[in-house]
């Protein structure tokens, strides 16, 4: 058998591999499931917390140190049985296959052949309305520029939105190989600069990933960036204008997925992907992978932003 597509290709990733976690926890579910159901959640936990922390053994330790708690933390306390039938459905459905694919893609739109990293794709929580509902059953995270955890749920059209999400989250590992950072008294700190990311920072970027994702995957419509009505956004923009330079991760945390008191559920990623779509508006030749290695102030001032009641 010769190689495959994404195989032959392999040079414009270099080293970005697929890790089809979701086989290694069906392993352990299968392993736990004649213990009592707490005895087997907790050997199960063991495993996993276990088995990740030595995948992200290639991150840097602040990140590594991260991975495991995500992992447990987006697992959840599963049903084994519903746990089982979604891991078979994650494999029936392809999911590294997609994942594959969909990263061959990233890199002919933004190639990186320096770039180095993992992508474990792992079961998420199928009890949480958040993931299988509002998250089309993919959440994402990137652990610096050398590892990305995606926590899957087999909902309707969930690979579509894997597709979305591993592009999204690609952007982010080539913007962290290019814009480092590191873990600092509770705050991200670029490596360049000693400058600590900001809440402009965090809005602007997710609004790039966001931007060059809908490139790939245009008929796809997250719920995120049109969290926000008109109406919305000019109420809370003064709150998010004078927290622009927050550097506190607690708080970037709050505005950027919205606290539904204070800041409405994803206002940062809202409010972060109009500013990148009014710079396009204003820059046409500019494509979102040309911008991937730009400071977010830039964009953002050349994006001329202000919230209107007339929709983008």
């Amino acid at each position: 058998m010769g190689p495959s597509k994404f195989e032959a290709n392999r040079d414009h990733l270099l080293s970005v591999s697929v890790i089809p976690a979701y086989r290694v926890v069906k392993k352990f579910v299968k392993d736990v499931e004649s213990m009592p159901a707490d005895a087997a959640l907790d050997s199960l936990w063991a495993n996993l917390r276990t088995y990740v922390h030595h995948m992200l053994a290639v991150a840097e330790p602040p990140f590594a140190e991260m991975g495991p708690r995500m992992a447990l933390s987006q697992l959840g306390d599963p049903d084994l049985p519903d746990l089982s039938r979604a891991l078979e459905a994650l494999e029936s459905g392809q999911a590294k296959e997609v994942a594959e694919t969909t990263l061959q893609r990233c890199a002919a739109e933004l190639p990186r052949p320096d770039l180095s990293a993992r992508v474990l794709l792992l079961p998420g929580d199928g009890q949480s309305r958040v993931l299988t509902g509002q998250m089309n059953g993919v959440f994402g995270v990137s652990l610096g520029a050398q590892a990305t955890l995606l926590f899957l749920w087999p909902t309707a059209d969930w690979q579509r939105w894997l597709g979305y999400t591993i592009a999204h989250e690609y952007y982010h590992l080539v913007r962290n190989l290019l814009l480092p950072r590191r873990m600092s008294a509770g705050r991200l700190v670029y490596q360049k600069t000693q400058e600590p990311e900001t809440l402009l920072d965090a809005m602007v970027v997710e609004g790039m990933a966001d931007a060059f994702a809908l490139g790939l995957f245009a008929d796809l419509s997250p719920a995120s960036i049109h969290a926000l009505s008109p109406e919305a956004e000019l109420q809370v923009w003064p709150k998010v204008r004078r927290r622009l330079s927050a550097s506190d991760s607690s708080e970037i945390r709050r505005f950027l997925f919205g606290d539904n008191d204070r800041a409405p559920a994803w206002t940062g990623y809202a409010i972060g992907y109009r500013v990148v779509k009014e710079y396009l508006a204003k820059h046409p030749f500019a494509r979102p992978a040309g911008m991937v290695g730009m400071p977010a102030r830039t964009v953002f001032e050349a994006s001329q932003y202000h919230p209107s009641l007339v929709p983008a």
